[in-house]
């Protein structure tokens, strides 16, 4: 293994400090550390880009979802996909929910409508997509199966900040989507979450909910909630690098197109693909490694690059049912998902960021062109 990392998977793209450091001397000396005007400000920022009526920020994605699902009401089962973070499971597992793991389509990777409408039980009471590496899945087809059964449909929108679906951004499909500022995405706040949604009554449970379930009065808890308020800090951080939104994806997805085209007809190797009525986020350059149709399998090339200073990321791996903390449902998914598994296993993310160098990409490219040419 290469002692020295020349190329990290990520590097967080942050504003120049200068674009901060007004606003954080400002909140240190005012004392309003969480949840003021600089957190009031990412939300009406986020709602503005998503075209929605309603953001609540929270500490992290994670917390909004658990939130979410608690906030619908949910119970029994959700659906959700086997290819994904395990963030999307852990918020029902909290919830006391059963989760029922789908397919991925093999071409976009993001969950099987079909899949989805194979699973639904009389237990089901809601569908969690997931916008998979900033590609929004078939919304239409997941909403007229939710409507059709009467189930609530949310996002896991962690990746998609900035992705559309048929000329319209995400954050206003569904009851509910919630995404992830943390260092790996388009845009950081450090760490931190976004919940948008066109319920006005959603969205008021959710504030309080974030702020341990406080009543109105700030005294009686009306709910059972968390500590999930965001920091001032954070959400000034957010905030800058939302004002740089289209510059950082626009970036991320220029060097997308410069991987595809410089590892494209190599045997084994196949790309996530985006269809006409989709824009991805450019959260993640994912390429597929074929291990019988390519030179070495993903788990070879993720060493090999490893050895020459070029970190990368089997992922998703494993696929959600088989890590540890869901035993209970490997065995019991056993053949049932077998694309999620398959993709598991031959999915590979190469180093992207919103300042990666063209001259960085062509190296790295260069690279694994050179393992399996």
């Amino acid at each position: 293994m290469s002692k020295e990392i020349r190329y990290p998977i990520i590097r967080p793209t942050l504003p120049d400090f200068s674009e901060v450091e007004g606003d954080l001397r400002a909140i240190w000396e005012s004392g309003m550390l969480t949840t003021s005007r600089m957190v009031r400000a990412l939300e009406a920022q986020t709602a503005e880009i998503c075209g929605v009526e309603h953001c609540v920020a929270m500490a992290n994605c994670t917390s909004g979802l658990v939130l979410a699902v608690k906030a619908l009401g949910l119970t029994g089962e959700v659906i959700l996909p086997a290819f994904t973070f395990a963030a999307t499971g852990h918020a029902l597992i909290w919830n006391d929910i059963e989760p029922v793991f789908v397919d991925c389509d093999p071409g976009t990777y993001t969950i099987d409508p079909e899949s989805v409408r194979a699973a639904i039980t009389e237990r089901t009471s809601a569908i969690i997509a997931v916008h998979l590496f900033g590609l929004p899945p078939d919304i239409d087809a997941l909403q007229a199966i939710a409507d059709e059964h009467g189930v609530t449909l949310m996002f896991d929108a962690a990746q998609g900040l900035g992705a559309t679906y048929k000329g319209q951004p995400v954050g206003g499909f569904g009851a509910v989507e919630v995404f992830s500022m943390s260092p790996t995405k388009v845009i950081t706040a450090c760490e931190g979450g976004l919940v948008t949604t066109n319920d006005g009554e959603l969205a008021q449970v959710m504030r309080q909910m974030r702020d341990y379930g406080k009543g109105l009065d700030g005294y009686d808890m009306a709910f059972i909630g968390l500590n999930a308020r965001q920091s001032e800090f954070h959400a000034a951080v957010g905030l800058a690098g939302l004002r740089h939104l289209g510059d950082y994806m626009g970036h991320r997805l220029e060097m997308i197109a410069l991987y595809r085209e410089l590892l494209a007809g190599l045997d084994g190797v196949t790309f996530q693909e985006f269809p006409e009525e989709r824009t991805t986020s450019g959260n993640y350059m994912v390429m597929r490694i074929d291990g019988e149709a390519a030179k070495m399998s993903r788990d070879a090339l993720y060493d090999a690059l490893m050895e020459r200073g070029i970190q990368t990321k089997k992922y998703f791996y494993p696929a959600l049912h088989r890590h540890s903390a869901y035993a209970e449902w490997g065995a019991r998914y056993e053949g049932r998902v077998p694309e999620s598994e398959r993709l598991s296993h031959e999915g590979l993310a190469v180093p992207l960021y919103g300042h990666i160098a063209p001259e960085e990409c062509e190296e790295i490219a260069a690279t694994v062109r050179e393992l399996l040419g």
